[in-house]
């Protein structure tokens, strides 16, 4: 008898697994809080008042997609294993025809009939041989279990003193839907990334002033469009990163101020949360921006029939989760084998977790996740293309083309990377 595998998650990266999975004979159950697939593509509306931080009736959101919003990778970094993309779409699809895209795949993959709509995960822990998963008053049994949620869920929320006595509005990005509700308004960005470049050009149509305040290159991430002419021709400009707030004041950290904001919106990430299983983990350290060790940035090596997907940042994730499923049906069908639980643990105490570093150490964070890429291909038996190579890129066209890198053609052969 084959294992019984559970998938928490049906977005991307469970249907992804699920994929996989089945085309090895294994069948597994799919648990889905929501009632559709497509997690983070899938579009969830919310109220028509900002989404404020501090409402202690304020409840979690499944999407951070907005009406507007366009992928910032081409179509060929968004494949679904090897379903292509429409090639009508645009070139930077947008999130309606990606979501459209990711249901044909299920659909044609026969993965649908296999997803429990509107089952979340409330417990997760292991009773002798088998791990047991409550979503309400029932519970089932499984010998695996893949965690597929996603590692942009949780928004981080730094800690800036007086934040919480801003007197305007305070949203994180996840809840931005539309620049109606800051209509005539200053408003301020907080966090020099993807989240505030996008944001703060949906909003300069209707907005007053727009604020974007983070760690700009030489010393920011120097793989975005933060540079020269960004924000040229737009009410946008760019300041240093926020050291106190008073009042609807910001003051910043290179003596600046900005006065007479009237809203914040946090464009500072996500943290690392599993609710459902911590009572479930053993020597895992989930740490908000950190977690493991993880043996390849997913086995727990403890006990290897739980599996963790689609965790590293600042990759090509669809790519990335492509792999990390394959080589995962491979281990449960018996295609592969694990190391042993020493050889785990060794290679982890070498640095083998690139889920342990902080991001804000890119390069050191970037080699980890390709070395782990790298090997995963040749695990796989699957060509090692050099999506390294491809990032680069794509954000030197990002810097030539700045906030219209979206309207120009961007093409890339992708070769496979031998070093």
């Amino acid at each position: 008898m084959g294992p019984n595998i559970a998938i928490i998650g049906a977005g991307p990266t469970g249907l992804t697994a699920a994929i996989e999975l089945k085309r090895r004979g294994l069948k597994p159950t799919v648990f889905e809080a929501r009632d559709c697939l497509g997690g983070q593509w899938a579009y969830e509306a919310l109220p028509s008042i900002p989404v404020d931080i501090r409402d202690p009736q304020r409840r979690n959101v499944a999407s951070a997609m907005y009406p507007k919003l366009r992928a910032n990778l081409p179509q060929r970094a968004m494949q679904l294993c090897d379903y292509k993309l429409p090639e009508e779409l645009k070139l930077f699809p947008d999130r309606v025809d990606i979501l459209r895209y990711i249901e044909a795949s299920a659909k044609a993959a026969g993965i649908t009939p296999l997803i429990k709509f509107q089952t979340p995960v409330t417990g997760l822990e292991k009773t002798q041989n088998n791990w047991s998963i409550t979503s309400g008053k029932t519970r089932e049994l499984f010998t695996h279990v893949l965690v597929a949620t996603g590692k942009d869920s949780y928004p981080n929320i730094p800690f800036i003193d007086g934040l919480e006595r801003f007197e305007g509005s305070i949203t994180h990005s996840q809840s931005y839907r539309t620049p109606e509700l800051y209509r005539g308004k200053r408003v301020a960005l907080i966090g020099a990334c993807v989240s505030s470049e996008d944001i703060s050009l949906d909003l300069s149509a209707l907005a007053e002033q727009v604020y974007i305040c983070g760690t700009f290159p030489p010393n920011g991430h120097k793989c975005y469009v933060r540079e020269g002419r960004y924000g040229d021709g737009h009410n946008i400009t760019q300041h240093a990163r926020p050291e106190r707030i008073e009042a609807n004041s910001i003051y910043l950290q290179d003596g600046e101020s900005l006065s007479d904001v009237d809203a914040i919106i946090l464009c500072t990430g996500y943290i690392y949360e599993f609710p459902f299983l911590k009572s479930a983990l053993k020597n895992i350290i989930v740490s908000g921006a950190t977690i493991g060790p993880l043996y390849m940035n997913m086995f727990y090596p403890e006990d290897p029939t739980l599996i963790f997907l689609g965790l590293p940042r600042f990759t090509v994730h669809f790519a990335n989760v492509h792999l990390q499923s394959l080589y995962c049906a491979m281990v449960l069908n018996g295609e592969v084998s694990l190391p042993t639980l020493r050889q785990m643990k060794q290679e982890l105490a070498d640095g083998g977790c690139v889920l342990e570093k902080r991001t804000s150490e890119l390069e050191e964070y970037h080699n980890g996740v390709f070395e782990c890429i790298k090997k995963m291909s040749e695990l796989t038996g699957q060509p090692h293309l050099d999506w390294r190579g491809f990032l680069g890129s794509l954000n030197d066209h990002k810097r030539l083309y700045q906030q219209d890198y979206r309207q120009h053609p961007f093409d890339y052969d992708l070769p496979e990377n031998n070093r």
